[in-house]
This record gives structure tokens, sequence and C-alpha cells, in this order.
């Protein structure tokens, strides 16, 4: 029996600043976010906590008491944070939006306006994780 804990990229706080760093280097969000500002918190319970700031195509850590009101919150087990940058997904947990559906151990919280005002950033911020693992 193979654990599929083994396909799954290990997310953690440093690994968000390889993805802040992939970030600079793809076209595509220098396009899209090239006006976006939002907030995400990250959190892995018990785990980790990571709090970024998408702002101008740039994905920033930041303090956590930076963090304002209306922002993202996603809260994910390991496993939860390895279905969301599994770059072959299972059936329904395809995106970000089917995993918080779908998935016990994903959960988005925070602003609904703020997640869909930016879907598509998220979208591709999770297409670079999923890439990230790839390259490893």
């Amino acid at each position: 029996m193979t654990s599929t804990s083994n396909t799954l990229p290990v997310i953690s706080a440093p690994w968000f600043t390889n993805l802040a760093n992939a970030v600079q280097t793809d076209r595509e969000l220098q396009v899209i976010g090239k006006f976006s500002d939002f907030w995400i918190d990250a959190v892995s319970p018990g785990n980790w906590r990571v709090v970024l700031n998408f702002q101008r195509s740039s994905l920033i850590p930041t303090p956590w008491k930076d963090l304002p009101e209306d922002h993202i919150a996603i809260s994910a087990s390991p496993s939860g944070w390895g279905q969301i940058f599994d770059p072959h997904p299972k059936p329904l947990l395809h995106d970000l939006l089917a995993l918080g559906k779908n998935s016990p151990d994903v959960s988005l919280c925070g602003s609904d306006v703020e997640l869909v005002r930016n879907l598509r950033v998220l979208a591709r911020l999770v297409d670079l994780g999923k890439a990230l693992h790839v390259q490893h």
C-alpha cells in the first residue's frame, strides 16, 4: 500500500516564501494581479500560520497583527494543504472552492466578497503552488 503523503507537497510557513518568489517571475500574475490588493490568513491548526498580502502583483508575508478585518482565511490540516497544492487532484477536489465544499480537511472562511473578488488571482496562486511541487 502506497502512502499518498509521499505524493503530496509538504506545506509549511517557509514554503510560502518560495511561493512569494515564484509570484515575482510569473508573467500571468504580473498582469492579472496588477490592481489586486487582498490578504490571506493561511493556517494549519497546531502547526503554523502565515499571513500574506497580495498587492500589485507581489505576495508578501506579513505579521499577523497587520491582518485587516476583511481577509480571506484558509485553514487546512497538513493533508488539506497537500490537497490544495496537489498537482493531480482527485475528482471534486480540483480547485479551492471545491475543496472548501468537499474536503473535511480544508475550510474557507473570512470575507466571501474578498474571496470572490480575487478568485482568479487565488486560482493562479494555487497553480503556482502546484508547479512548485512538481519542480521539487
